[in-house]
């Protein structure tokens, strides 16, 4: 049996409004056209569905029992199509997310409060993870996007480059550095270094001339799992440290201030995170949109 929904959508009409011609108008169709849409169901369905005369239309028996069913299918088709148009225009829709604790402390928040106003809809869930988990919940689907640092990724992983931060040096307001427009990584031999994550050294070191190298490798270099450790210990005056631009925010809160460190620069790309073989849904995608238009901006203003 082959029906087609414009077959189902006559009879609905025909039945609803008692006559061929209010249904031909009601569906933009001429008479006969309607007629033959009719016709081919019946003859699809091997019943009468319509008892027709000069001067009316009626349901058969089988007509009656039939209707409700296709009442029900036209609207769950509608229904389903609203809802896909909905998630289309990002009327409603769920996001799911993940980021560095850092990250979704800082960039994230401001990030999804600029998503929301566009899309007050959308539900955006973030998810604060470790920097070595970051894609494990790409890779099982647990989230559709992540925003991270620069890792390497197999074929399963897409990623795209949103902006390339710089990193900054971190010290107390009171410091000889905190007044200073820049400073030169020689310059901090005389200070404990505080390397922000257990990967910073080995990221680091290939940037760095051998007398810095020789400074960041040191006994006395402290290492920590988190930024927000580190931050903590430079507001206690127990060394200085280093972190990206996005954590502007949070260096902030602390009470810090951050000097432009040269010579050399570092610089991590941040980059998003989706897995390969499936498309972006359309909350992700214009979110991507917006988290590039956001990256941009502070980009122009650093």
């Amino acid at each position: 049996m082959n029906l087609t929904l414009r077959q189902l959508r006559a009879f609905a009409a025909v039945a609803d409004t008692g006559s061929f011609t209010a249904a031909a108008q009601q569906l933009h169709l001429t008479q006969s056209a309607l007629s033959v849409l009719v016709r081919e169901l019946e003859r699809e369905m091997g019943v009468q569905l319509l008892d027709r005369n000069t001067r009316s239309v009626q349901l058969s028996e089988a007509g009656r029992e039939f209707l409700p069913s296709v009442h029900r299918l036209l609207g769950d088709l509608a229904g389903a199509v609203a809802g896909v148009t909905d998630l289309r225009d990002k009327k409603k829709g769920l996001l799911r997310l993940a980021a560095p604790q850092l990250m979704a402390c800082t960039l994230m928040p401001r990030v999804i409060a600029l998503y929301r106003e566009q899309y007050p809809d959308v539900d955006v869930r973030l998810a604060d993870t470790l920097p070595e988990h970051l894609l494990a919940g790409v890779t099982v689907g647990d989230v559709e996007l992540a925003v991270g640092q620069d890792v390497a990724v197999d074929d399963a992983i897409e990623r795209r480059t949103l902006l390339r931060d710089r990193h900054w040096l971190i010290c107390p307001p009171g410091h000889a550095f905190a007044n200073r427009r820049k400073v030169r990584w020689h310059e901090l031999g005389p200070y404990t270094f505080i390397a922000p994550t257990r990967d910073f050294r080995q990221r680091v070191l290939p940037e760095l001339a051998p007398a810095e190298r020789e400074y960041i490798l040191r006994p006395a270099t402290q290492e920590v799992s988190y930024m927000t450790t580190a931050l903590g210990m430079v507001a206690s005056g127990l060394g200085l440290t280093v972190c990206p631009t996005y954590s502007a925010p949070l260096v902030r809160a602390h009470g810090l201030q951050m000097v432009r460190l040269e010579s050399p620069d570092f610089h991590r790309e941040v980059c998003v995170y989706s897995a390969a073989r499936r498309s972006l849904s359309p909350a992700a995608a214009s979110f991507v949109q917006v988290l590039e238009g956001f990256a941009r901006e502070q980009q122009q203003k650093d």
